[in-house]
């Protein structure tokens, strides 16, 4: 089953044709795919989780020149931040923050926020004026750098930029000691599986203190087979919509983890995407 991930999109059609038939083969193929992600839903089928994770490795490690890329990594000067306000992304991020925080009575000023996948820095920017110490994580040493860079022009700012191994996300943990504030913004649709994503909200658990807080963003599935996680062809024109979680189900595991959840707050769609909820949960 495993070789029709790859054959199957690729096999729809192998003439060359103008005009109309261009249009077709391309109307063959979105429909081949569409009926491959839907017969893998339903099955439960998918890439084995050491294959997942090479291929988004390919991707984000080494697919810089994808054009892609530096919108899903959020560099100020990506094509989407055209039209959208890229300061927008983390001001808001910061205020809905404040928001859910007063529900626990939240501080304004933190010793160490860590944030995991910081991408080129627009949440960083705006969340390092509130610590002391503002702890960047992330797989590409190209968004660590831009990350450095934009957070230059924050005063008095100290930024620690820790590269990790995607194939061992838990080895950089090891780097970065507890903080009062985990990050992870953007990133949780992103990662290779839903079983992925558990394994840096355990990441989360693990380096906060007793009491810390982390504000974390998934992309919520509904009762749309096309919202289901994939599971197979990690490619950059997917990787927003490669892992979901139920809301309720996500709830549950932060739970099960330690946590205690404090909020969750959803946002249908905006400027960039759409089924975004947001979670705020403490460390019990």
């Amino acid at each position: 089953m495993a070789a029709l991930f790859d054959v199957l999109p690729a096999s729809v059609g192998t003439t060359t044709l103008g005009g109309d038939g261009v249009c077709a083969l391309a109307d063959k193929k979105s429909l081949a795919r569409e009926a491959l992600d839907r017969l893998t839903v339903r099955l439960g089928f998918g890439h084995s989780e050491e294959r997942l994770v090479d291929d988004a490795k390919a991707y984000w490690v080494d697919g810089t020149a994808e054009t892609s890329w530096r919108g899903f990594s959020h560099f100020r000067d990506a094509e989407v931040f055209r039209t959208t306000d890229w300061t927008s992304v983390g001001q808001e991020h910061w205020e809905l923050f404040q928001r859910l925080g007063r529900l626990r009575g939240g501080d304004e000023q933190y010793s160490r926020i860590v944030e995991w996948g910081c991408g080129g820095g627009a949440n960083a920017l705006a969340f390092a004026p509130h610590c002391d110490e503002f702890v960047g994580v992330d797989i590409n040493q190209e968004t660590l750098d831009e990350c450095g860079r934009q957070l230059a022009a924050v005063p008095g700012t100290h930024f620690t930029p820790v590269l990790a191994d995607m194939s061992n996300p838990e080895a950089a943990a090891e780097h970065v000691g507890q903080a009062d504030v985990f990050l992870c913004l953007y990133v949780l649709e992103l990662v290779p599986s839903p079983e992925y994503g558990l394994r840096i909200m355990q990441i989360a658990h693990d380096l906060l203190k007793d009491g810390g807080i982390a504000f974390v963003q998934t992309k919520y599935q509904t009762t749309d087979w096309r919202t289901a996680p994939r599971r197979h062809r990690y490619r950059g024109t997917r990787a927003a919509s490669m892992t979901s979680y139920p809301i309720d189900t996500f709830w549950t595991q932060m739970t099960d983890l330690g946590f205690q959840p404090e909020a969750c707050f959803l946002v249908p769609h905006n400027a960039l995407d759409e089924r975004y909820a947001y979670y705020l949960l403490s460390k019990r």
